[in-house]
């Protein structure tokens, strides 16, 4: 909000990406369960195991880095191992997360983001101009503070999201005072966190 507030808003909106990504991600987290734990897990191994050859690859280290192991996951039948590889399917790819959970419009919001994450023309033409046949560069985005209404409007349906998702799992349930009070002061309906899967993982 505070960048939001300085006029940095194309520095603002990968961050809002992140928020929008991990509020699904924090809900699927406690939705799956261990299921998920290992999904993430294993994920996350693949992830280190393509660092660490990309290190080993490209840089002059004393000893190699070291890898995860590669061993499959000893599944207990193949029921498992499908919702295995179909949780991880949702972890790599957040349109497939949020088509899971039937909101797939999500998705859209989430792409116009990571727009802003990459080398795109829309990182560049935030700060281009075509006057007449001269381009001309600005120092500030266009639009103006206008344009980020909708942007100001997610993050704290992300943050409320994750708490919603999180507050149930510790022992009192001790963020839903504050969640309903928050959602009631903004005005947001209870559904925007009855986030629930609408398609099985079987």
């Amino acid at each position: 909000m505070s960048l939001y507030d300085q006029g940095y808003t194309v520095e603002a909106a990968p961050l809002m990406r992140n928020l929008l990504g991990h509020a699904y991600a924090m809900n699927w987290l406690a939705d799956s369960g261990e299921p998920a734990v290992v999904a993430l897990t294993d994920y996350w191994n693949e992830h280190r195991r393509k660092l660490a050859q990309n290190v080993n690859e490209t840089w002059n280290l004393p000893e190699p880095a070291s890898t995860p192991s590669a061993e499959p996951i000893p599944f207990a039948n193949p029921e498992s191992e499908q919702i295995h590889r179909r949780l991880v399917g949702e972890l790599k790819n957040f349109d497939t997360m949020v088509k899971a959970y039937g909101t797939a419009d999500v998705y859209p919001v989430y792409r116009r983001q990571s727009a802003y994450s990459h080398t795109t023309g829309a990182t560049a033409d935030a700060f281009l101009i075509m006057d007449g046949n001269t381009l001309k560069f600005t120092t500030e985005p266009k639009g103006g503070a206008a344009d980020t209404t909708a942007e100001r409007l997610w993050i704290p349906v992300a943050l409320l999201q994750a708490a919603a998702a999180i507050s149930p799992l510790l022992m009192g349930d001790p963020m839903k005072p504050t969640i309903d009070r928050a959602m009631g002061d903004l005005g947001l309906p209870a559904s925007l966190l009855n986030l629930r899967r609408t398609r099985p993982l079987l």
